[in-house]
């Protein structure tokens, strides 16, 4: 009887405490999981989802009275390395960050640098609907900011993964 109880009191804490711990990863991971319900086939074409998600974020600021952000060419490439990481490791991370802020800023004179990832949403809009609904992503996306970058890379399974880079040049 002992044993009996020991082993539901054992599933209770174990069924507990996976439903107390969702962070913002598995929060988009879920949104993703939602939005693909169908299992629809979706091509997406990563050179318009990046125009289509900048053209957002710079309207989502304007509404908000901020000033747009230029387009930082020389920012891309980074953005683009980080995609290539995420996706060699199939995992949703700001591994490197530093390194990647350091060497941006030597290269634009920037005094402030901030990141949003997110991957496998399927829409420009979806995207900017997760960045809003968290907090890091919405404080970075409405910063003090004047330039941005943006990759879109797909996987091997034509899953988007998303870098946007902000930057501050004075």
């Amino acid at each position: 009887m002992k044993k009996l109880y020991g082993t539901l009191l054992v599933m209770v804490l174990v069924i507990a405490l996976s439903n107390c711990s969702t962070s913002s990863i598995q929060e988009e991971e879920q949104d993703y999981a939602e939005a693909t319900l169908g299992n629809e086939k979706i091509i997406i074409d990563p050179v318009e989802m990046e125009s289509e998600v900048m053209a957002l974020v710079n309207n989502h600021r304007a509404s908000k009275g901020l000033s747009l952000l230029e387009n930082s060419g020389t920012s891309y490439k980074y953005a683009e390395e980080h995609n290539d990481y995420m996706i060699s490791k199939n995992s949703l991370s700001h591994d490197n960050f530093q390194s990647r802020a350091e060497k941006i800023a030597e290269e634009t004179n920037a005094i402030s640098i901030s990141e949003n990832v997110a991957r496998y949403y399927t829409s420009a809009e979806k995207t900017l609907e997760g960045w809003l609904n968290s907090t890091s992503h919405k404080e970075a996306m409405e910063g003090d900011f004047t330039h941005t970058t943006l990759s879109v890379q797909l996987d091997k399974q034509g899953r988007p993964y998303y870098t946007q880079i902000f930057i501050k040049v004075d």
